[in-house]
């Protein structure tokens, strides 16, 4: 992952870079997601959506971390007036391309960018509706 230090804003950003960094190495579950031919990108964003870890273009990660920052935000919200004992561990949107899935956290979110496979899609297509 590219480390965007011009985008680190605090100390607690560079924690969270580290962190991660830390995370990343001892932990394979993560590597084996990075290296599917049908992931795009992993992102990970400060508590207001700029992207701190990242393995795609800063300005296309730049563009997911605040656009789903908001998106994540305003989840969190409605799930609370639904449900106040309820909380959002993961959000997806899936459009005909791609699957996103954001996991908020207060101090940070990981975003999953994953590419919907050819076959999937004309699985889905043939389908007939109910």
């Amino acid at each position: 992952m590219k480390i965007i230090t011009n985008l680190l804003k605090d100390a607690r950003d560079e924690w969270l870079v580290n962190t991660a960094a830390i995370i990343n190495e001892v932990n394979p579950v993560i590597d084996r997601i990075m290296e599917d031919e049908s992931i795009e990108g992993v992102i990970m964003t400060n508590k207001e959506g700029a992207p701190i870890l990242t393995n795609i273009s800063s300005i296309k990660a730049t563009n997911y971390g605040v656009s789903l920052h908001h998106i994540g935000k305003l989840t969190q919200i409605y799930m609370k007036e639904l449900d106040t004992t309820d909380e959002v561990l993961v959000t997806r949107i899936r459009t005909k391309d791609v699957e996103i899935m954001v996991a908020p956290h207060p101090e940070f979110n990981i975003i999953l960018i994953q590419n919907i496979l050819p076959h999937i899609q004309t699985e889905n297509l043939k389908a007939t509706p109910i």
